[in-house]
């Protein structure tokens, strides 16, 4: 008896096979707006009908949760994978019907079109699918049946948002491991071909979710990792000096994306076995081993992962650390909590003594300011996000220079832009009341500085984290500039007491470490968003940046589909700069 997903299969090639007329797909597209009976053949107007037969809607549910992303063990929120909101801009027509041709080569110029939807060349005469094809990454639908194709190119793994790919009754005996990339796939049309026995099998059995995890997961480990990111200098030292006794010293920051959240559903264009924890902190160990920072500051690390990983591996070689976790872990059993994310900073003890330490929990601050309480979006917005940050009170041993260091995980919803600058505000206020507090910090009896800082911001600060936001943003503003008036478009309307009356503002002097290169292109990489959202923020009076780590490399990129993959085992990158005191900063 013939399996579903292969019945499917017949009948879906039965019906391509009377669409090879010249432009069969425009003209049934017409007859269907008009109302009336389309030609015989296929008509795609409407994807689902045509789904696998045996794709189960929880399965499709599952697939299509792409961008969604589990925020607690118990599933009661869920954070998506940041935003879907960079598509290329729509034309007037979006769909491009080129078959029964009797085309032999497509122009190359066809594949600048890459606000196409669809993409009709079925039943021409075409023997190779040109690379460029992995331009049309806005693609859904594209149909080849019906050509004399013998294989496919690796780009076509590039288009991501494709959910029906039509390859019936064509001469190709091999489908690459690229398709393994396909996730939102919901439809592919391989009747015709002379596959392996063992695919049509698989897809009788399966469907077409199963030939594209089949593939996905049992893809090779890409030979050739990418190149090394370059090393930009932005100001020499020299070489004589001893660097720590000049003042230098080193800062990365890296969102290592929690085990919890690096679910097959959430990350489906990447292989299952570059997802598991083994490979990942390996991964993640070698990298962050190679910087060498004075001073590391991570994001979304639960407490199993501090004890278990990192503390182990930075604790024999001088380090000092700082976690702590998400609010929430305050209502959890001892079990519960060793899975509640949080941040961690870890510092070099020969670089750096530890003053004081502090957590900062974003909606237990909102829950002590007077102009809040009275503020229902207070309780609906902010009260229900537990992001937090953590703040170390360093002093520097070679120079005495002290410095105020927070690392900060912010919101992550795109459409909640209000809510992280809410946040960012009570972090400022926050910083700038223990700014205050550590100025009376006495200086040890062997410190190389005894003069005190005439004010709390006047001593040296970071901030480093991920911010959820991106450089045209209310919260880069905020830091970058000062201020931002009550009005700001990303309150959107909003009321948050005095910061929607008179505005949001501090007393810092705050660069990125990145601005002095226009921001890196991405610090985050999803099929669904790319953007800088992660970042080492500077007080401009006392440091200068010396240096930073740059780009991915470009040509890597261009065959990415998005983070995590083999070589890379976050959604984000790690950013890492070299910053020196500046000479008399207090």
């Amino acid at each position: 008896m013939m399996l579903p997903n292969w019945q499917q299969q017949i009948h879906l090639a039965q019906l391509s096979r009377q669409s090879g007329a010249p432009h069969h797909h425009a003209r049934a597209a017409a007859a269907i707006s008009r109302g009336v009976a389309p030609p015989a053949g296929l008509a795609l107007h409407d994807i689902s009908m045509y789904s696998n037969a045996a794709t189960s809607a929880a399965t499709l549910r599952n697939y299509r949760g792409a961008h969604t992303r589990m925020e607690s063990s118990d599933a009661e929120q869920v954070e998506r994978v940041q935003g879907t909101d960079n598509k290329e801009k729509r034309q007037d027509w979006a769909a491009l019907d080129m078959g029964g041709q009797g085309l032999r080569n497509l122009s190359i110029s066809l594949f600048n079109y890459q606000f196409l939807d669809k993409l009709y060349i079925n039943h021409n005469r075409l023997t190779t699918l040109p690379a460029a094809i992995g331009k049309l990454n806005q693609l859904s639908i594209l149909d080849l049946s019906g050509n004399l194709l013998s294989a496919l190119p690796a780009e076509i793994g590039l288009i991501v948002n494709l959910k029906m790919l039509l390859l019936f009754d064509n001469n190709i005996h091999v489908l690459p491991p690229e398709l393994g990339l396909l996730y939102k796939l919901d439809v592919l049309g391989i009747e015709g071909n002379p596959l392996p026995e063992s695919t049509k099998t698989l897809m009788a059995k399966e469907g077409t979710k199963g030939v594209v995890v089949d593939l996905r997961d049992n893809s090779p480990v890409p030979a050739n990792p990418p190149p090394p990111r370059d090393w930009i200098v932005l100001e020499e030292k020299d070489p004589d000096k001893d660097a720590a006794e000049e003042g230098i010293f080193t800062v990365a920051t890296y969102n290592i994306l929690c085990d919890k959240y690096a679910y097959g559903s959430l990350y489906g264009y990447t292989p299952s076995w570059a997802l598991v924890w083994e490979y990942r902190r390996e991964t993640i160990k070698q990298e962050i081993m190679e910087y060498d920072a004075d001073i590391l500051c991570v994001q979304e690390v639960d407490a199993a992962t501090y004890d278990d990983f990192l503390l182990p591996i930075f604790e024999p070689k001088g380090y000092q650390g700082f976690f702590w976790p998400k609010t929430r872990a305050k209502t959890m059993s001892e079990s519960e909590r060793q899975r509640v994310d949080g941040c961690v900073t870890l510092f070099k003890t020969s670089s750096f003594k530890l003053l004081e330490q502090h957590p900062i929990e974003f909606n237990q601050l909102a829950l002590k300011k007077e102009d809040f309480k009275k503020c229902p979006d207070i309780y609906n917005r902010v009260m229900t996000r537990d992001h937090i940050a953590i703040v170390c009170f360093l002093e520097h041993v070679k120079t005495g220079n002290r410095l105020i260091l927070a690392n900060a995980h912010l919101h992550w919803d795109p459409l909640d832009c209000d809510v992280k600058l809410v946040q960012t505000g009570l972090m400022l206020e926050e910083l700038e009341r223990l700014s205050e507090k550590f100025v009376k910090v006495p200086f040890f009896a062997d410190s190389k500085m005894r003069t005190p800082y005439p004010a709390g911001n006047k001593i040296p600060l970071m901030i480093c984290g991920d911010f959820n936001s991106t450089p045209d943003s209310g919260v880069y503003q905020l830091l970058s500039q000062g201020s931002i008036p009550g009005d700001h478009p990303d309150m959107q309307g909003y009321t948050y007491g005095k910061y929607t009356e008179v505005g949001i503002n501090h007393r810092f002097p705050m660069k990125s470490s990145y601005s002095h290169i226009g921001e890196l292109s991405f610090t985050n990489r999803t099929p669904g968003f790319t953007g800088a959202i992660d970042y080492l923020w500077y007080s401009t009076s006392c440091l200068n940046v010396m240096g930073l780590i740059g780009e991915v490399d470009k040509e890597y990129m261009s065959k990415v589909v998005g983070f995590p993959n083999a070589h890379f085992p976050s959604d984000h990158i790690s950013i890492f700069a070299q910053l020196q005191f500046r000479k008399n900063n207090n």
